[in-house]
């Protein structure tokens, strides 16, 4: 048992007047224990479950952060543009947005993806589809960087990230409740991308997110309540995009782009997919979902923030994008 851990369970479980949040340092001290491996199963599950209880506030997701990074970061060569987290996985539409992802590979943008998923829920995640789409994943940080090298995409899955904090993760499992630690793996950029996307699901965490990032120095991103909770914009919804552009944080608010429901929740065949991107069928939601995604990246990435003008710019890259790279099915 951690008897230093102890002191920041008692900060945060002293009663409705005793308790208060982790300072940004203590959080830190706190996830660097945690990273030890010093810190006992059940300190664990009343920690995070004590934050759980009404969420984890800028302070702490910024220094839970910045201790994931020092552990983290890897010895590679290479820098990515963009840092894409995929943890949570589509449920009522596919993920169109790994889609977008390629195509910005495609046109030169070097994409880190990373993510984890939970087989035994109902969800689709990126390393099923990247695997129906005949793509591997990355095993480790230097085959990442081979990969990014060679194609400028690479997805790294959590537990070649981290071993500790897939634990945590699976957390889920045996609490029944996620935790923190969904922020803290959107937030970390593990190889320090120029850029990063984050897609929210619950009311808020938007503001968690760009907050912490501003208070982390981190340069450029983008957060935004995704479809699913992933970083991808639904056609069907206005959504309030927060950027984070030299220190400072906007928000634009982008009106939705289709007028009518055409989202397939009862079909999430994988073959949509293969097949908007070869062009042999136009799939109503998905083109409005990659134009509308891939937009929003590029106002990240070029600093316009206006709508129409990027949506242009994406259907440029679309057009131009490999419709062979992935064969048949």
């Amino acid at each position: 048992m951690s008897a230093e851990f102890v002191e920041f369970i008692k900060i945060l479980g002293k009663g409705r007047h005793g308790s208060r949040s982790l300072t940004e340092q203590e959080a830190e001290k706190a996830m660097d224990l945690i990273l030890q491996d010093v810190v006992k199963p059940e300190q664990m599950g009343a920690f995070w479950m004590l934050i759980r209880i009404r969420e984890e506030t800028v302070a702490e997701a910024a220094g839970f952060t910045r201790a994931i990074r020092k552990k983290m970061a890897p010895e590679i060569d290479i820098q990515p543009d963009l840092d894409w987290p995929a943890y949570a996985g589509k449920r009522n539409e596919l993920p169109w947005f790994l889609l977008v992802a390629i195509a910005l590979s495609q046109s030169g943008v070097k994409v880190f993806m990373h993510g984890h998923s939970f087989p035994e829920e109902s969800r689709i995640y990126v390393d099923k589809v990247l695997s129906f789409l005949g793509l591997e994943p990355a095993q480790s940080f230097a085959q990442a960087q081979t990969q990014i090298e060679s194609q400028n995409f690479a997805y790294l899955p959590l537990d070649k990230i981290s071993t500790q904090l897939t634990d945590l993760m699976e957390l889920k499992r045996l609490l029944g409740l996620r935790s923190p630690v969904n922020t803290l793996v959107r937030l970390m950029n593990p190889l320090a991308a120029e850029h990063s996307v984050h897609g929210v699901f619950h009311k808020g965490y938007d503001e968690i997110h760009i907050e912490a990032a501003k208070v982390l120095e981190d340069k450029s991103v983008l957060v935004f309540r995704g479809g699913n909770g992933e970083a991808e914009v639904n056609p069907e919804r206005d959504v309030s995009l927060a950027f984070l552009k030299d220190k400072q944080v906007s928000w634009s608010q982008w009106p939705k782009s289709s007028k009518q429901h055409v989202r397939q929740k009862d079909n999430l065949d994988l073959t949509r997919l293969l097949d908007h991107w070869s062009g042999e069928t136009l799939d109503s939601f998905g083109e409005q979902a990659i134009m509308q995604t891939m937009a929003s990246v590029l106002a990240l990435m070029s600093g316009e923030l206006d709508q129409e003008k990027n949506v242009v710019k994406a259907k440029a890259i679309w057009q131009q994008r490999n419709k062979l790279a992935f064969g048949s099915k």
